[in-house]
């Protein structure tokens, strides 16, 4: 009404909400920023300098032992004139006592040793460690080896000789050399080791000296190992217990050790450099290793996903150890008492919210109740029923717009779902009912009359190449007058009829006898008998007819018409009653070409290989490569059930691809190998779909250069029946596989229906007598056989013949008489795997002369 106070919708929805969410989330910020850097940087100052002195001490023990230990040896050596050129056996003995002991007491020592000047080496190692011993392994050079490196299976010289290394100098060696140079005790660097096992390891030197009566002269060098690996054993203690990551590296920035468990190494064996890692956290900790300068230690934040607190110490001795130990913690691992403090907040934020909710709930009682109605009255309309009341005028001047506006929109939605539904029941070229239409009124028929009837699924054969001669508006008047014949007739039979796809017509004809069902399929055909004229033209239609009957829906008896249609397209009769054997073949099917994506995918297809051989010395000279697969089970499938639906699916082009590849690289590797001749001959199976492809030609050249295989080596096989079709792409093909190089054969001959003068245009090498005339084969009818007729055949166009399935003596005597070249069968080789093919005589050069 005129003069009443109006207010904004969205002032009176947001405004106090507005108010509540700032305050809110200002108080939770403000809370949360002021406790929670102040309170974590304080711990993780405190945790970092904890577990970094910790680090640090143990490092001082960890490289003390070895260190000491180095020196001692070193000065008992000397002290008790342990060193005789040449001669390492008292030496032996102390060093034997003397490392059993140190390993045990110290298991991070790996190696004790002593190498000399005139060349001697003498080593113990821990060759394996298990609870109960530590077993030792002996390494000596010295005269008594003949100046040889051996190394022992145990601690003493009369163990079995596990290794024997010649001209070993320990004198070049890496860690003799610094001590060479500088007469004191030291470290060597960081290195790893050349084994199998390359295990990081650091040795403890020390200088050996020998007086005499004029000077002090260095006789050797003593070397104590120690494997960095056991230290990571620590570090990752650290990891477990106080969630820390912990780094050792050197003045480089060559990883030493690290709490993780993954390796150091890179993949050349290489320690990793924290400056080539392209982790932001990695970067950040070499940055602060850069900037720490005279500083004893830095801390820092990283921030990525969450905080990460960081320590860099200088660690440095004064034999010559320089490294930085860095230890790494997350934010969320230093929470300390910030719980208690979420908590706070949480109940600050609950509080602040049912203040909110209270004054929300408040300001809204005086605006939903107008909304919720037009939102019941909404879910009516969603439900189909257009007459729920709505609201009268609201005080709120939105409200009142949203109800006058709501109003007219339901009644243009009602106009426009009355078109829509027309629209989607009907088919909007014919008139008649749409595939959603025909089943619900086929369902709705169904019950009325209580019965099941039969569903006819009627499709127009080579449809589309009607549309590609006539155009799409020809065809389109087709479908149109073919709708208005079947109309006529499905009318005075009380049916249903409606146009279920492009060129698919269903009807529905309910309660009919068996008898019935059979007279309507031939009336359907005779509906079609009399032309279609079209643009004044006169059009004979052939149709296939899928029948399915006793269905307990319309759904599922269109479905069963479809698959009786799809065989119908497949039968002489082109009708198709539907049975659940064919349903149970549509699954196979299904599940087959499934199947066959999935094995193109993961390469379980096999290449197998059946020998060609030489029929007058039975030498082999090729093979065929031939395709097998396996199903779950490991059993083989067989290629009538496979290829086939591979060439309907378009899948043959690229499991051809693979197998022609597999084939050309296996064949390859065993010629490199020298398991087959340079010269072997190489055929590969082609289908009509990859042949009458235009880039099947420049696949093949692409596959020919990738594999390096020899074109003069390769035969391409076709069947004789994809040439009764007489497709230009094909014989165009043909011609550009010769130009190649590669050689054509014409596979299962005398089963197609090639005529003699089209034979002599195509350009091929070799034909392959099919097996059923090789079966019939006989004595007594060898000269009258089709081999003789191929055999003469062949002399008067120059081409060569290859008898396949050959698989008796007697077979392979006749072909031969008859002037066969080359044969193939189980006589010889079933087709396997070129690593299980049986033992034969190679003859790399067999004669291709026909024997007379």
């Amino acid at each position: 009404m005129p003069g009443l106070f109006t207010l904004s919708l969205k002032k009176a929805l947001i405004a106090p909400f507005i108010v509540v969410f700032l305050c809110s989330v200002g108080t939770i910020l403000w809370l949360q920023k002021q406790r929670y850097d102040d309170l974590a940087l304080d711990v993780s100052e405190k945790q970092l300098s904890s577990l970094t002195t910790n680090v640090v001490q143990s490092l001082d023990i960890y490289l003390d032992k070895p260190m000491t230990a180095v020196k001692a040896l070193a000065h008992a050596i000397e002290y008790h004139k342990l060193y005789t050129p040449n001669d390492a056996a008292k030496l032996e003995d102390y060093l034997r006592s003397s490392f059993a002991t140190l390993n045990i007491q110290s298991p991070q020592i790996d190696l004790m040793g002593f190498g000399g000047e005139q060349g001697e080496f003498l080593a113990m190692r821990a060759a394996e460690r298990s609870a109960e011993k530590v077993k030792f392994s002996l390494m000596v050079k010295d005269s008594g080896t003949n100046g040889d490196l051996l190394i022992y299976a145990d601690d003493h010289r009369g163990s079995d000789i596990l290794g024997n290394i010649a001209a070993y100098d320990p004198r070049q060696r890496p860690w003799y050399l610094p001590i060479r140079r500088q007469h004191q005790a030291a470290w060597s660097e960081v290195y790893t080791n050349a084994d199998a096992a390359q295990e990081v390891t650091i040795s403890a030197l020390a200088p050996v000296f020998q007086s005499d009566a004029r000077q002090r002269s260095l006789v050797g060098v003593a070397a104590v190992d120690v494997q960095i690996d056991t230290f990571r054993q620590f570090l990752a203690g650290l990891n477990v217990t106080h969630q820390a990551k912990v780094y050792v590296m050197d003045a480089e920035q060559a990883l030493i050790a690290q709490s993780d468990s993954t390796t150091i190494l890179d993949d050349l064996g290489q320690r990793r450099l924290l400056t080539n890692s392209k982790d932001p956290m990695v970067q950040r900790i070499s940055q602060a290793i850069e900037s720490l300068a005279s500083k004893q230690s830095v801390l820092l934040t990283h921030q990525d996903e969450q905080t990460q607190y960081i320590m860099v110490s200088h660690y440095q001795t004064n034999t010559q150890i320089n490294w930085y130990v860095v230890v790494v913690i997350s934010a969320a691992d230093l929470m300390g008492d910030i719980p208690v403090v979420s908590q706070q907040t949480l109940w600050v934020s609950l509080l602040l919210g049912l203040s909110g909710m209270g004054l929300g709930i408040f300001v809204l009682n005086r605006l939903t109740v107008p909304l919720s109605e037009t939102a019941k009255a909404a879910k009516q309309i969603a439900n189909g029923s257009w007459d729920y009341p709505l609201p009268k005028r609201n005080q709120i001047t939105e409200i009142s717009q949203l109800l006058q506006s709501f109003s007219a929109m339901r009644s243009h939605l009602q106009a426009s779902f009355h078109a829509l539904r027309e629209q989607l029941v009907r088919d909007n070229l014919t008139k008649l009912y749409s595939r959603q239409g025909f089943i619900e009124t086929c369902d709705s028929l169904k019950v009325q009359q209580n019965g099941c009837g039969a569903m006819l699924l009627i499709g127009i054969n080579q449809f589309r190449d009607i549309n590609d001669s006539l155009g799409h508006h020809s065809g389109d008047v087709l479908l149109t007058i073919v709708a208005e014949r079947l109309k006529a007739w499905v009318l005075t039979e009380s049916g249903v009829l409606g146009r279920v796809g492009g060129d698919e017509f269903a009807i529905y004809l309910p309660n009919l006898s068996s008898q019935e069902k059979l007279c309507y399929q031939h009336r359907l055909k005779q509906i079609f008998a009399a032309p279609f004229v079209v643009a004044g033209e006169p059009l004979s239609l052939n149709i296939s007819i899928g029948v399915a009957h006793d269905c307990d829906n319309a759904d599922m008896c269109l479905r069963n018409a479809g698959i009786a249609l799809s065989h119908a397209k497949t039968d002489n009769n082109r009708i198709s009653v539907y049975t659940p054997v064919m349903a149970e073949q549509s699954k196979n099917k299904t599940r087959m070409l499934t199947y066959l994506r999935h094995a193109l995918d993961h390469d379980l297809f096999e290449v197998y290989f059946q020998p060609l051989v030489d029929i007058r010395t039975g030498a082999p000279f090729g093979a065929e490569a031939l395709l097998r697969l396996r199903d779950q089970d490991g059993k083989f499938i067989s290629p009538l059930s496979f290829i086939p639906l591979a060439e309907s699916s378009g899948l043959i082009k690229a499991i051809g691809q693979h197998m022609a590849a597999d084939a050309m690289q296996t064949v390859n590797r065993a010629i490199e190998q020298g398991t087959l001749p340079p010269q072997f001959q190489l055929h590969i199976n082609v289908s009509v779909i990859e042949l009458s492809d235009h880039e099947y030609i420049g696949q093949l050249q692409r596959l020919l250069e990738q594999t390096r295989f020899p074109a003069a080596q390769l035969t391409v096989e076709i069947t004789e029946s994809q040439l009764a079709d007489n497709d230009p792409v094909i014989l165009a093909n043909m011609t550009k596989i010769k130009a190649l190089g590669v050689s054509i054969a014409i596979d299962d001959f005398g089963t197609g229906y090639s005529s003699l003068a089209y034979l002599h245009k195509l350009p091929f090498d070799s034909i392959k007598i099919d097996k059923a005339f090789v079966d019939r084969l006989t004595r007594d009818n060898a000269d009258d056989s089709v081999v003789a007729a191929i055999s003469k055949l062949s002399r008067s166009f120059g081409f060569s013949l290859v008898a396949e399935g050959v698989e008796t003596q007697v077979q392979a005597e006749l072909i031969r008489m008859l002037g066969c070249h080359h044969a193939q069968g189980f006589l010889f080789s079933p087709p396997l795997p070129l690593e299980q093919w049986p033992s034969l005589h190679w003859q790399q050069e067999p004669n291709l002369e026909p024997t007379t």
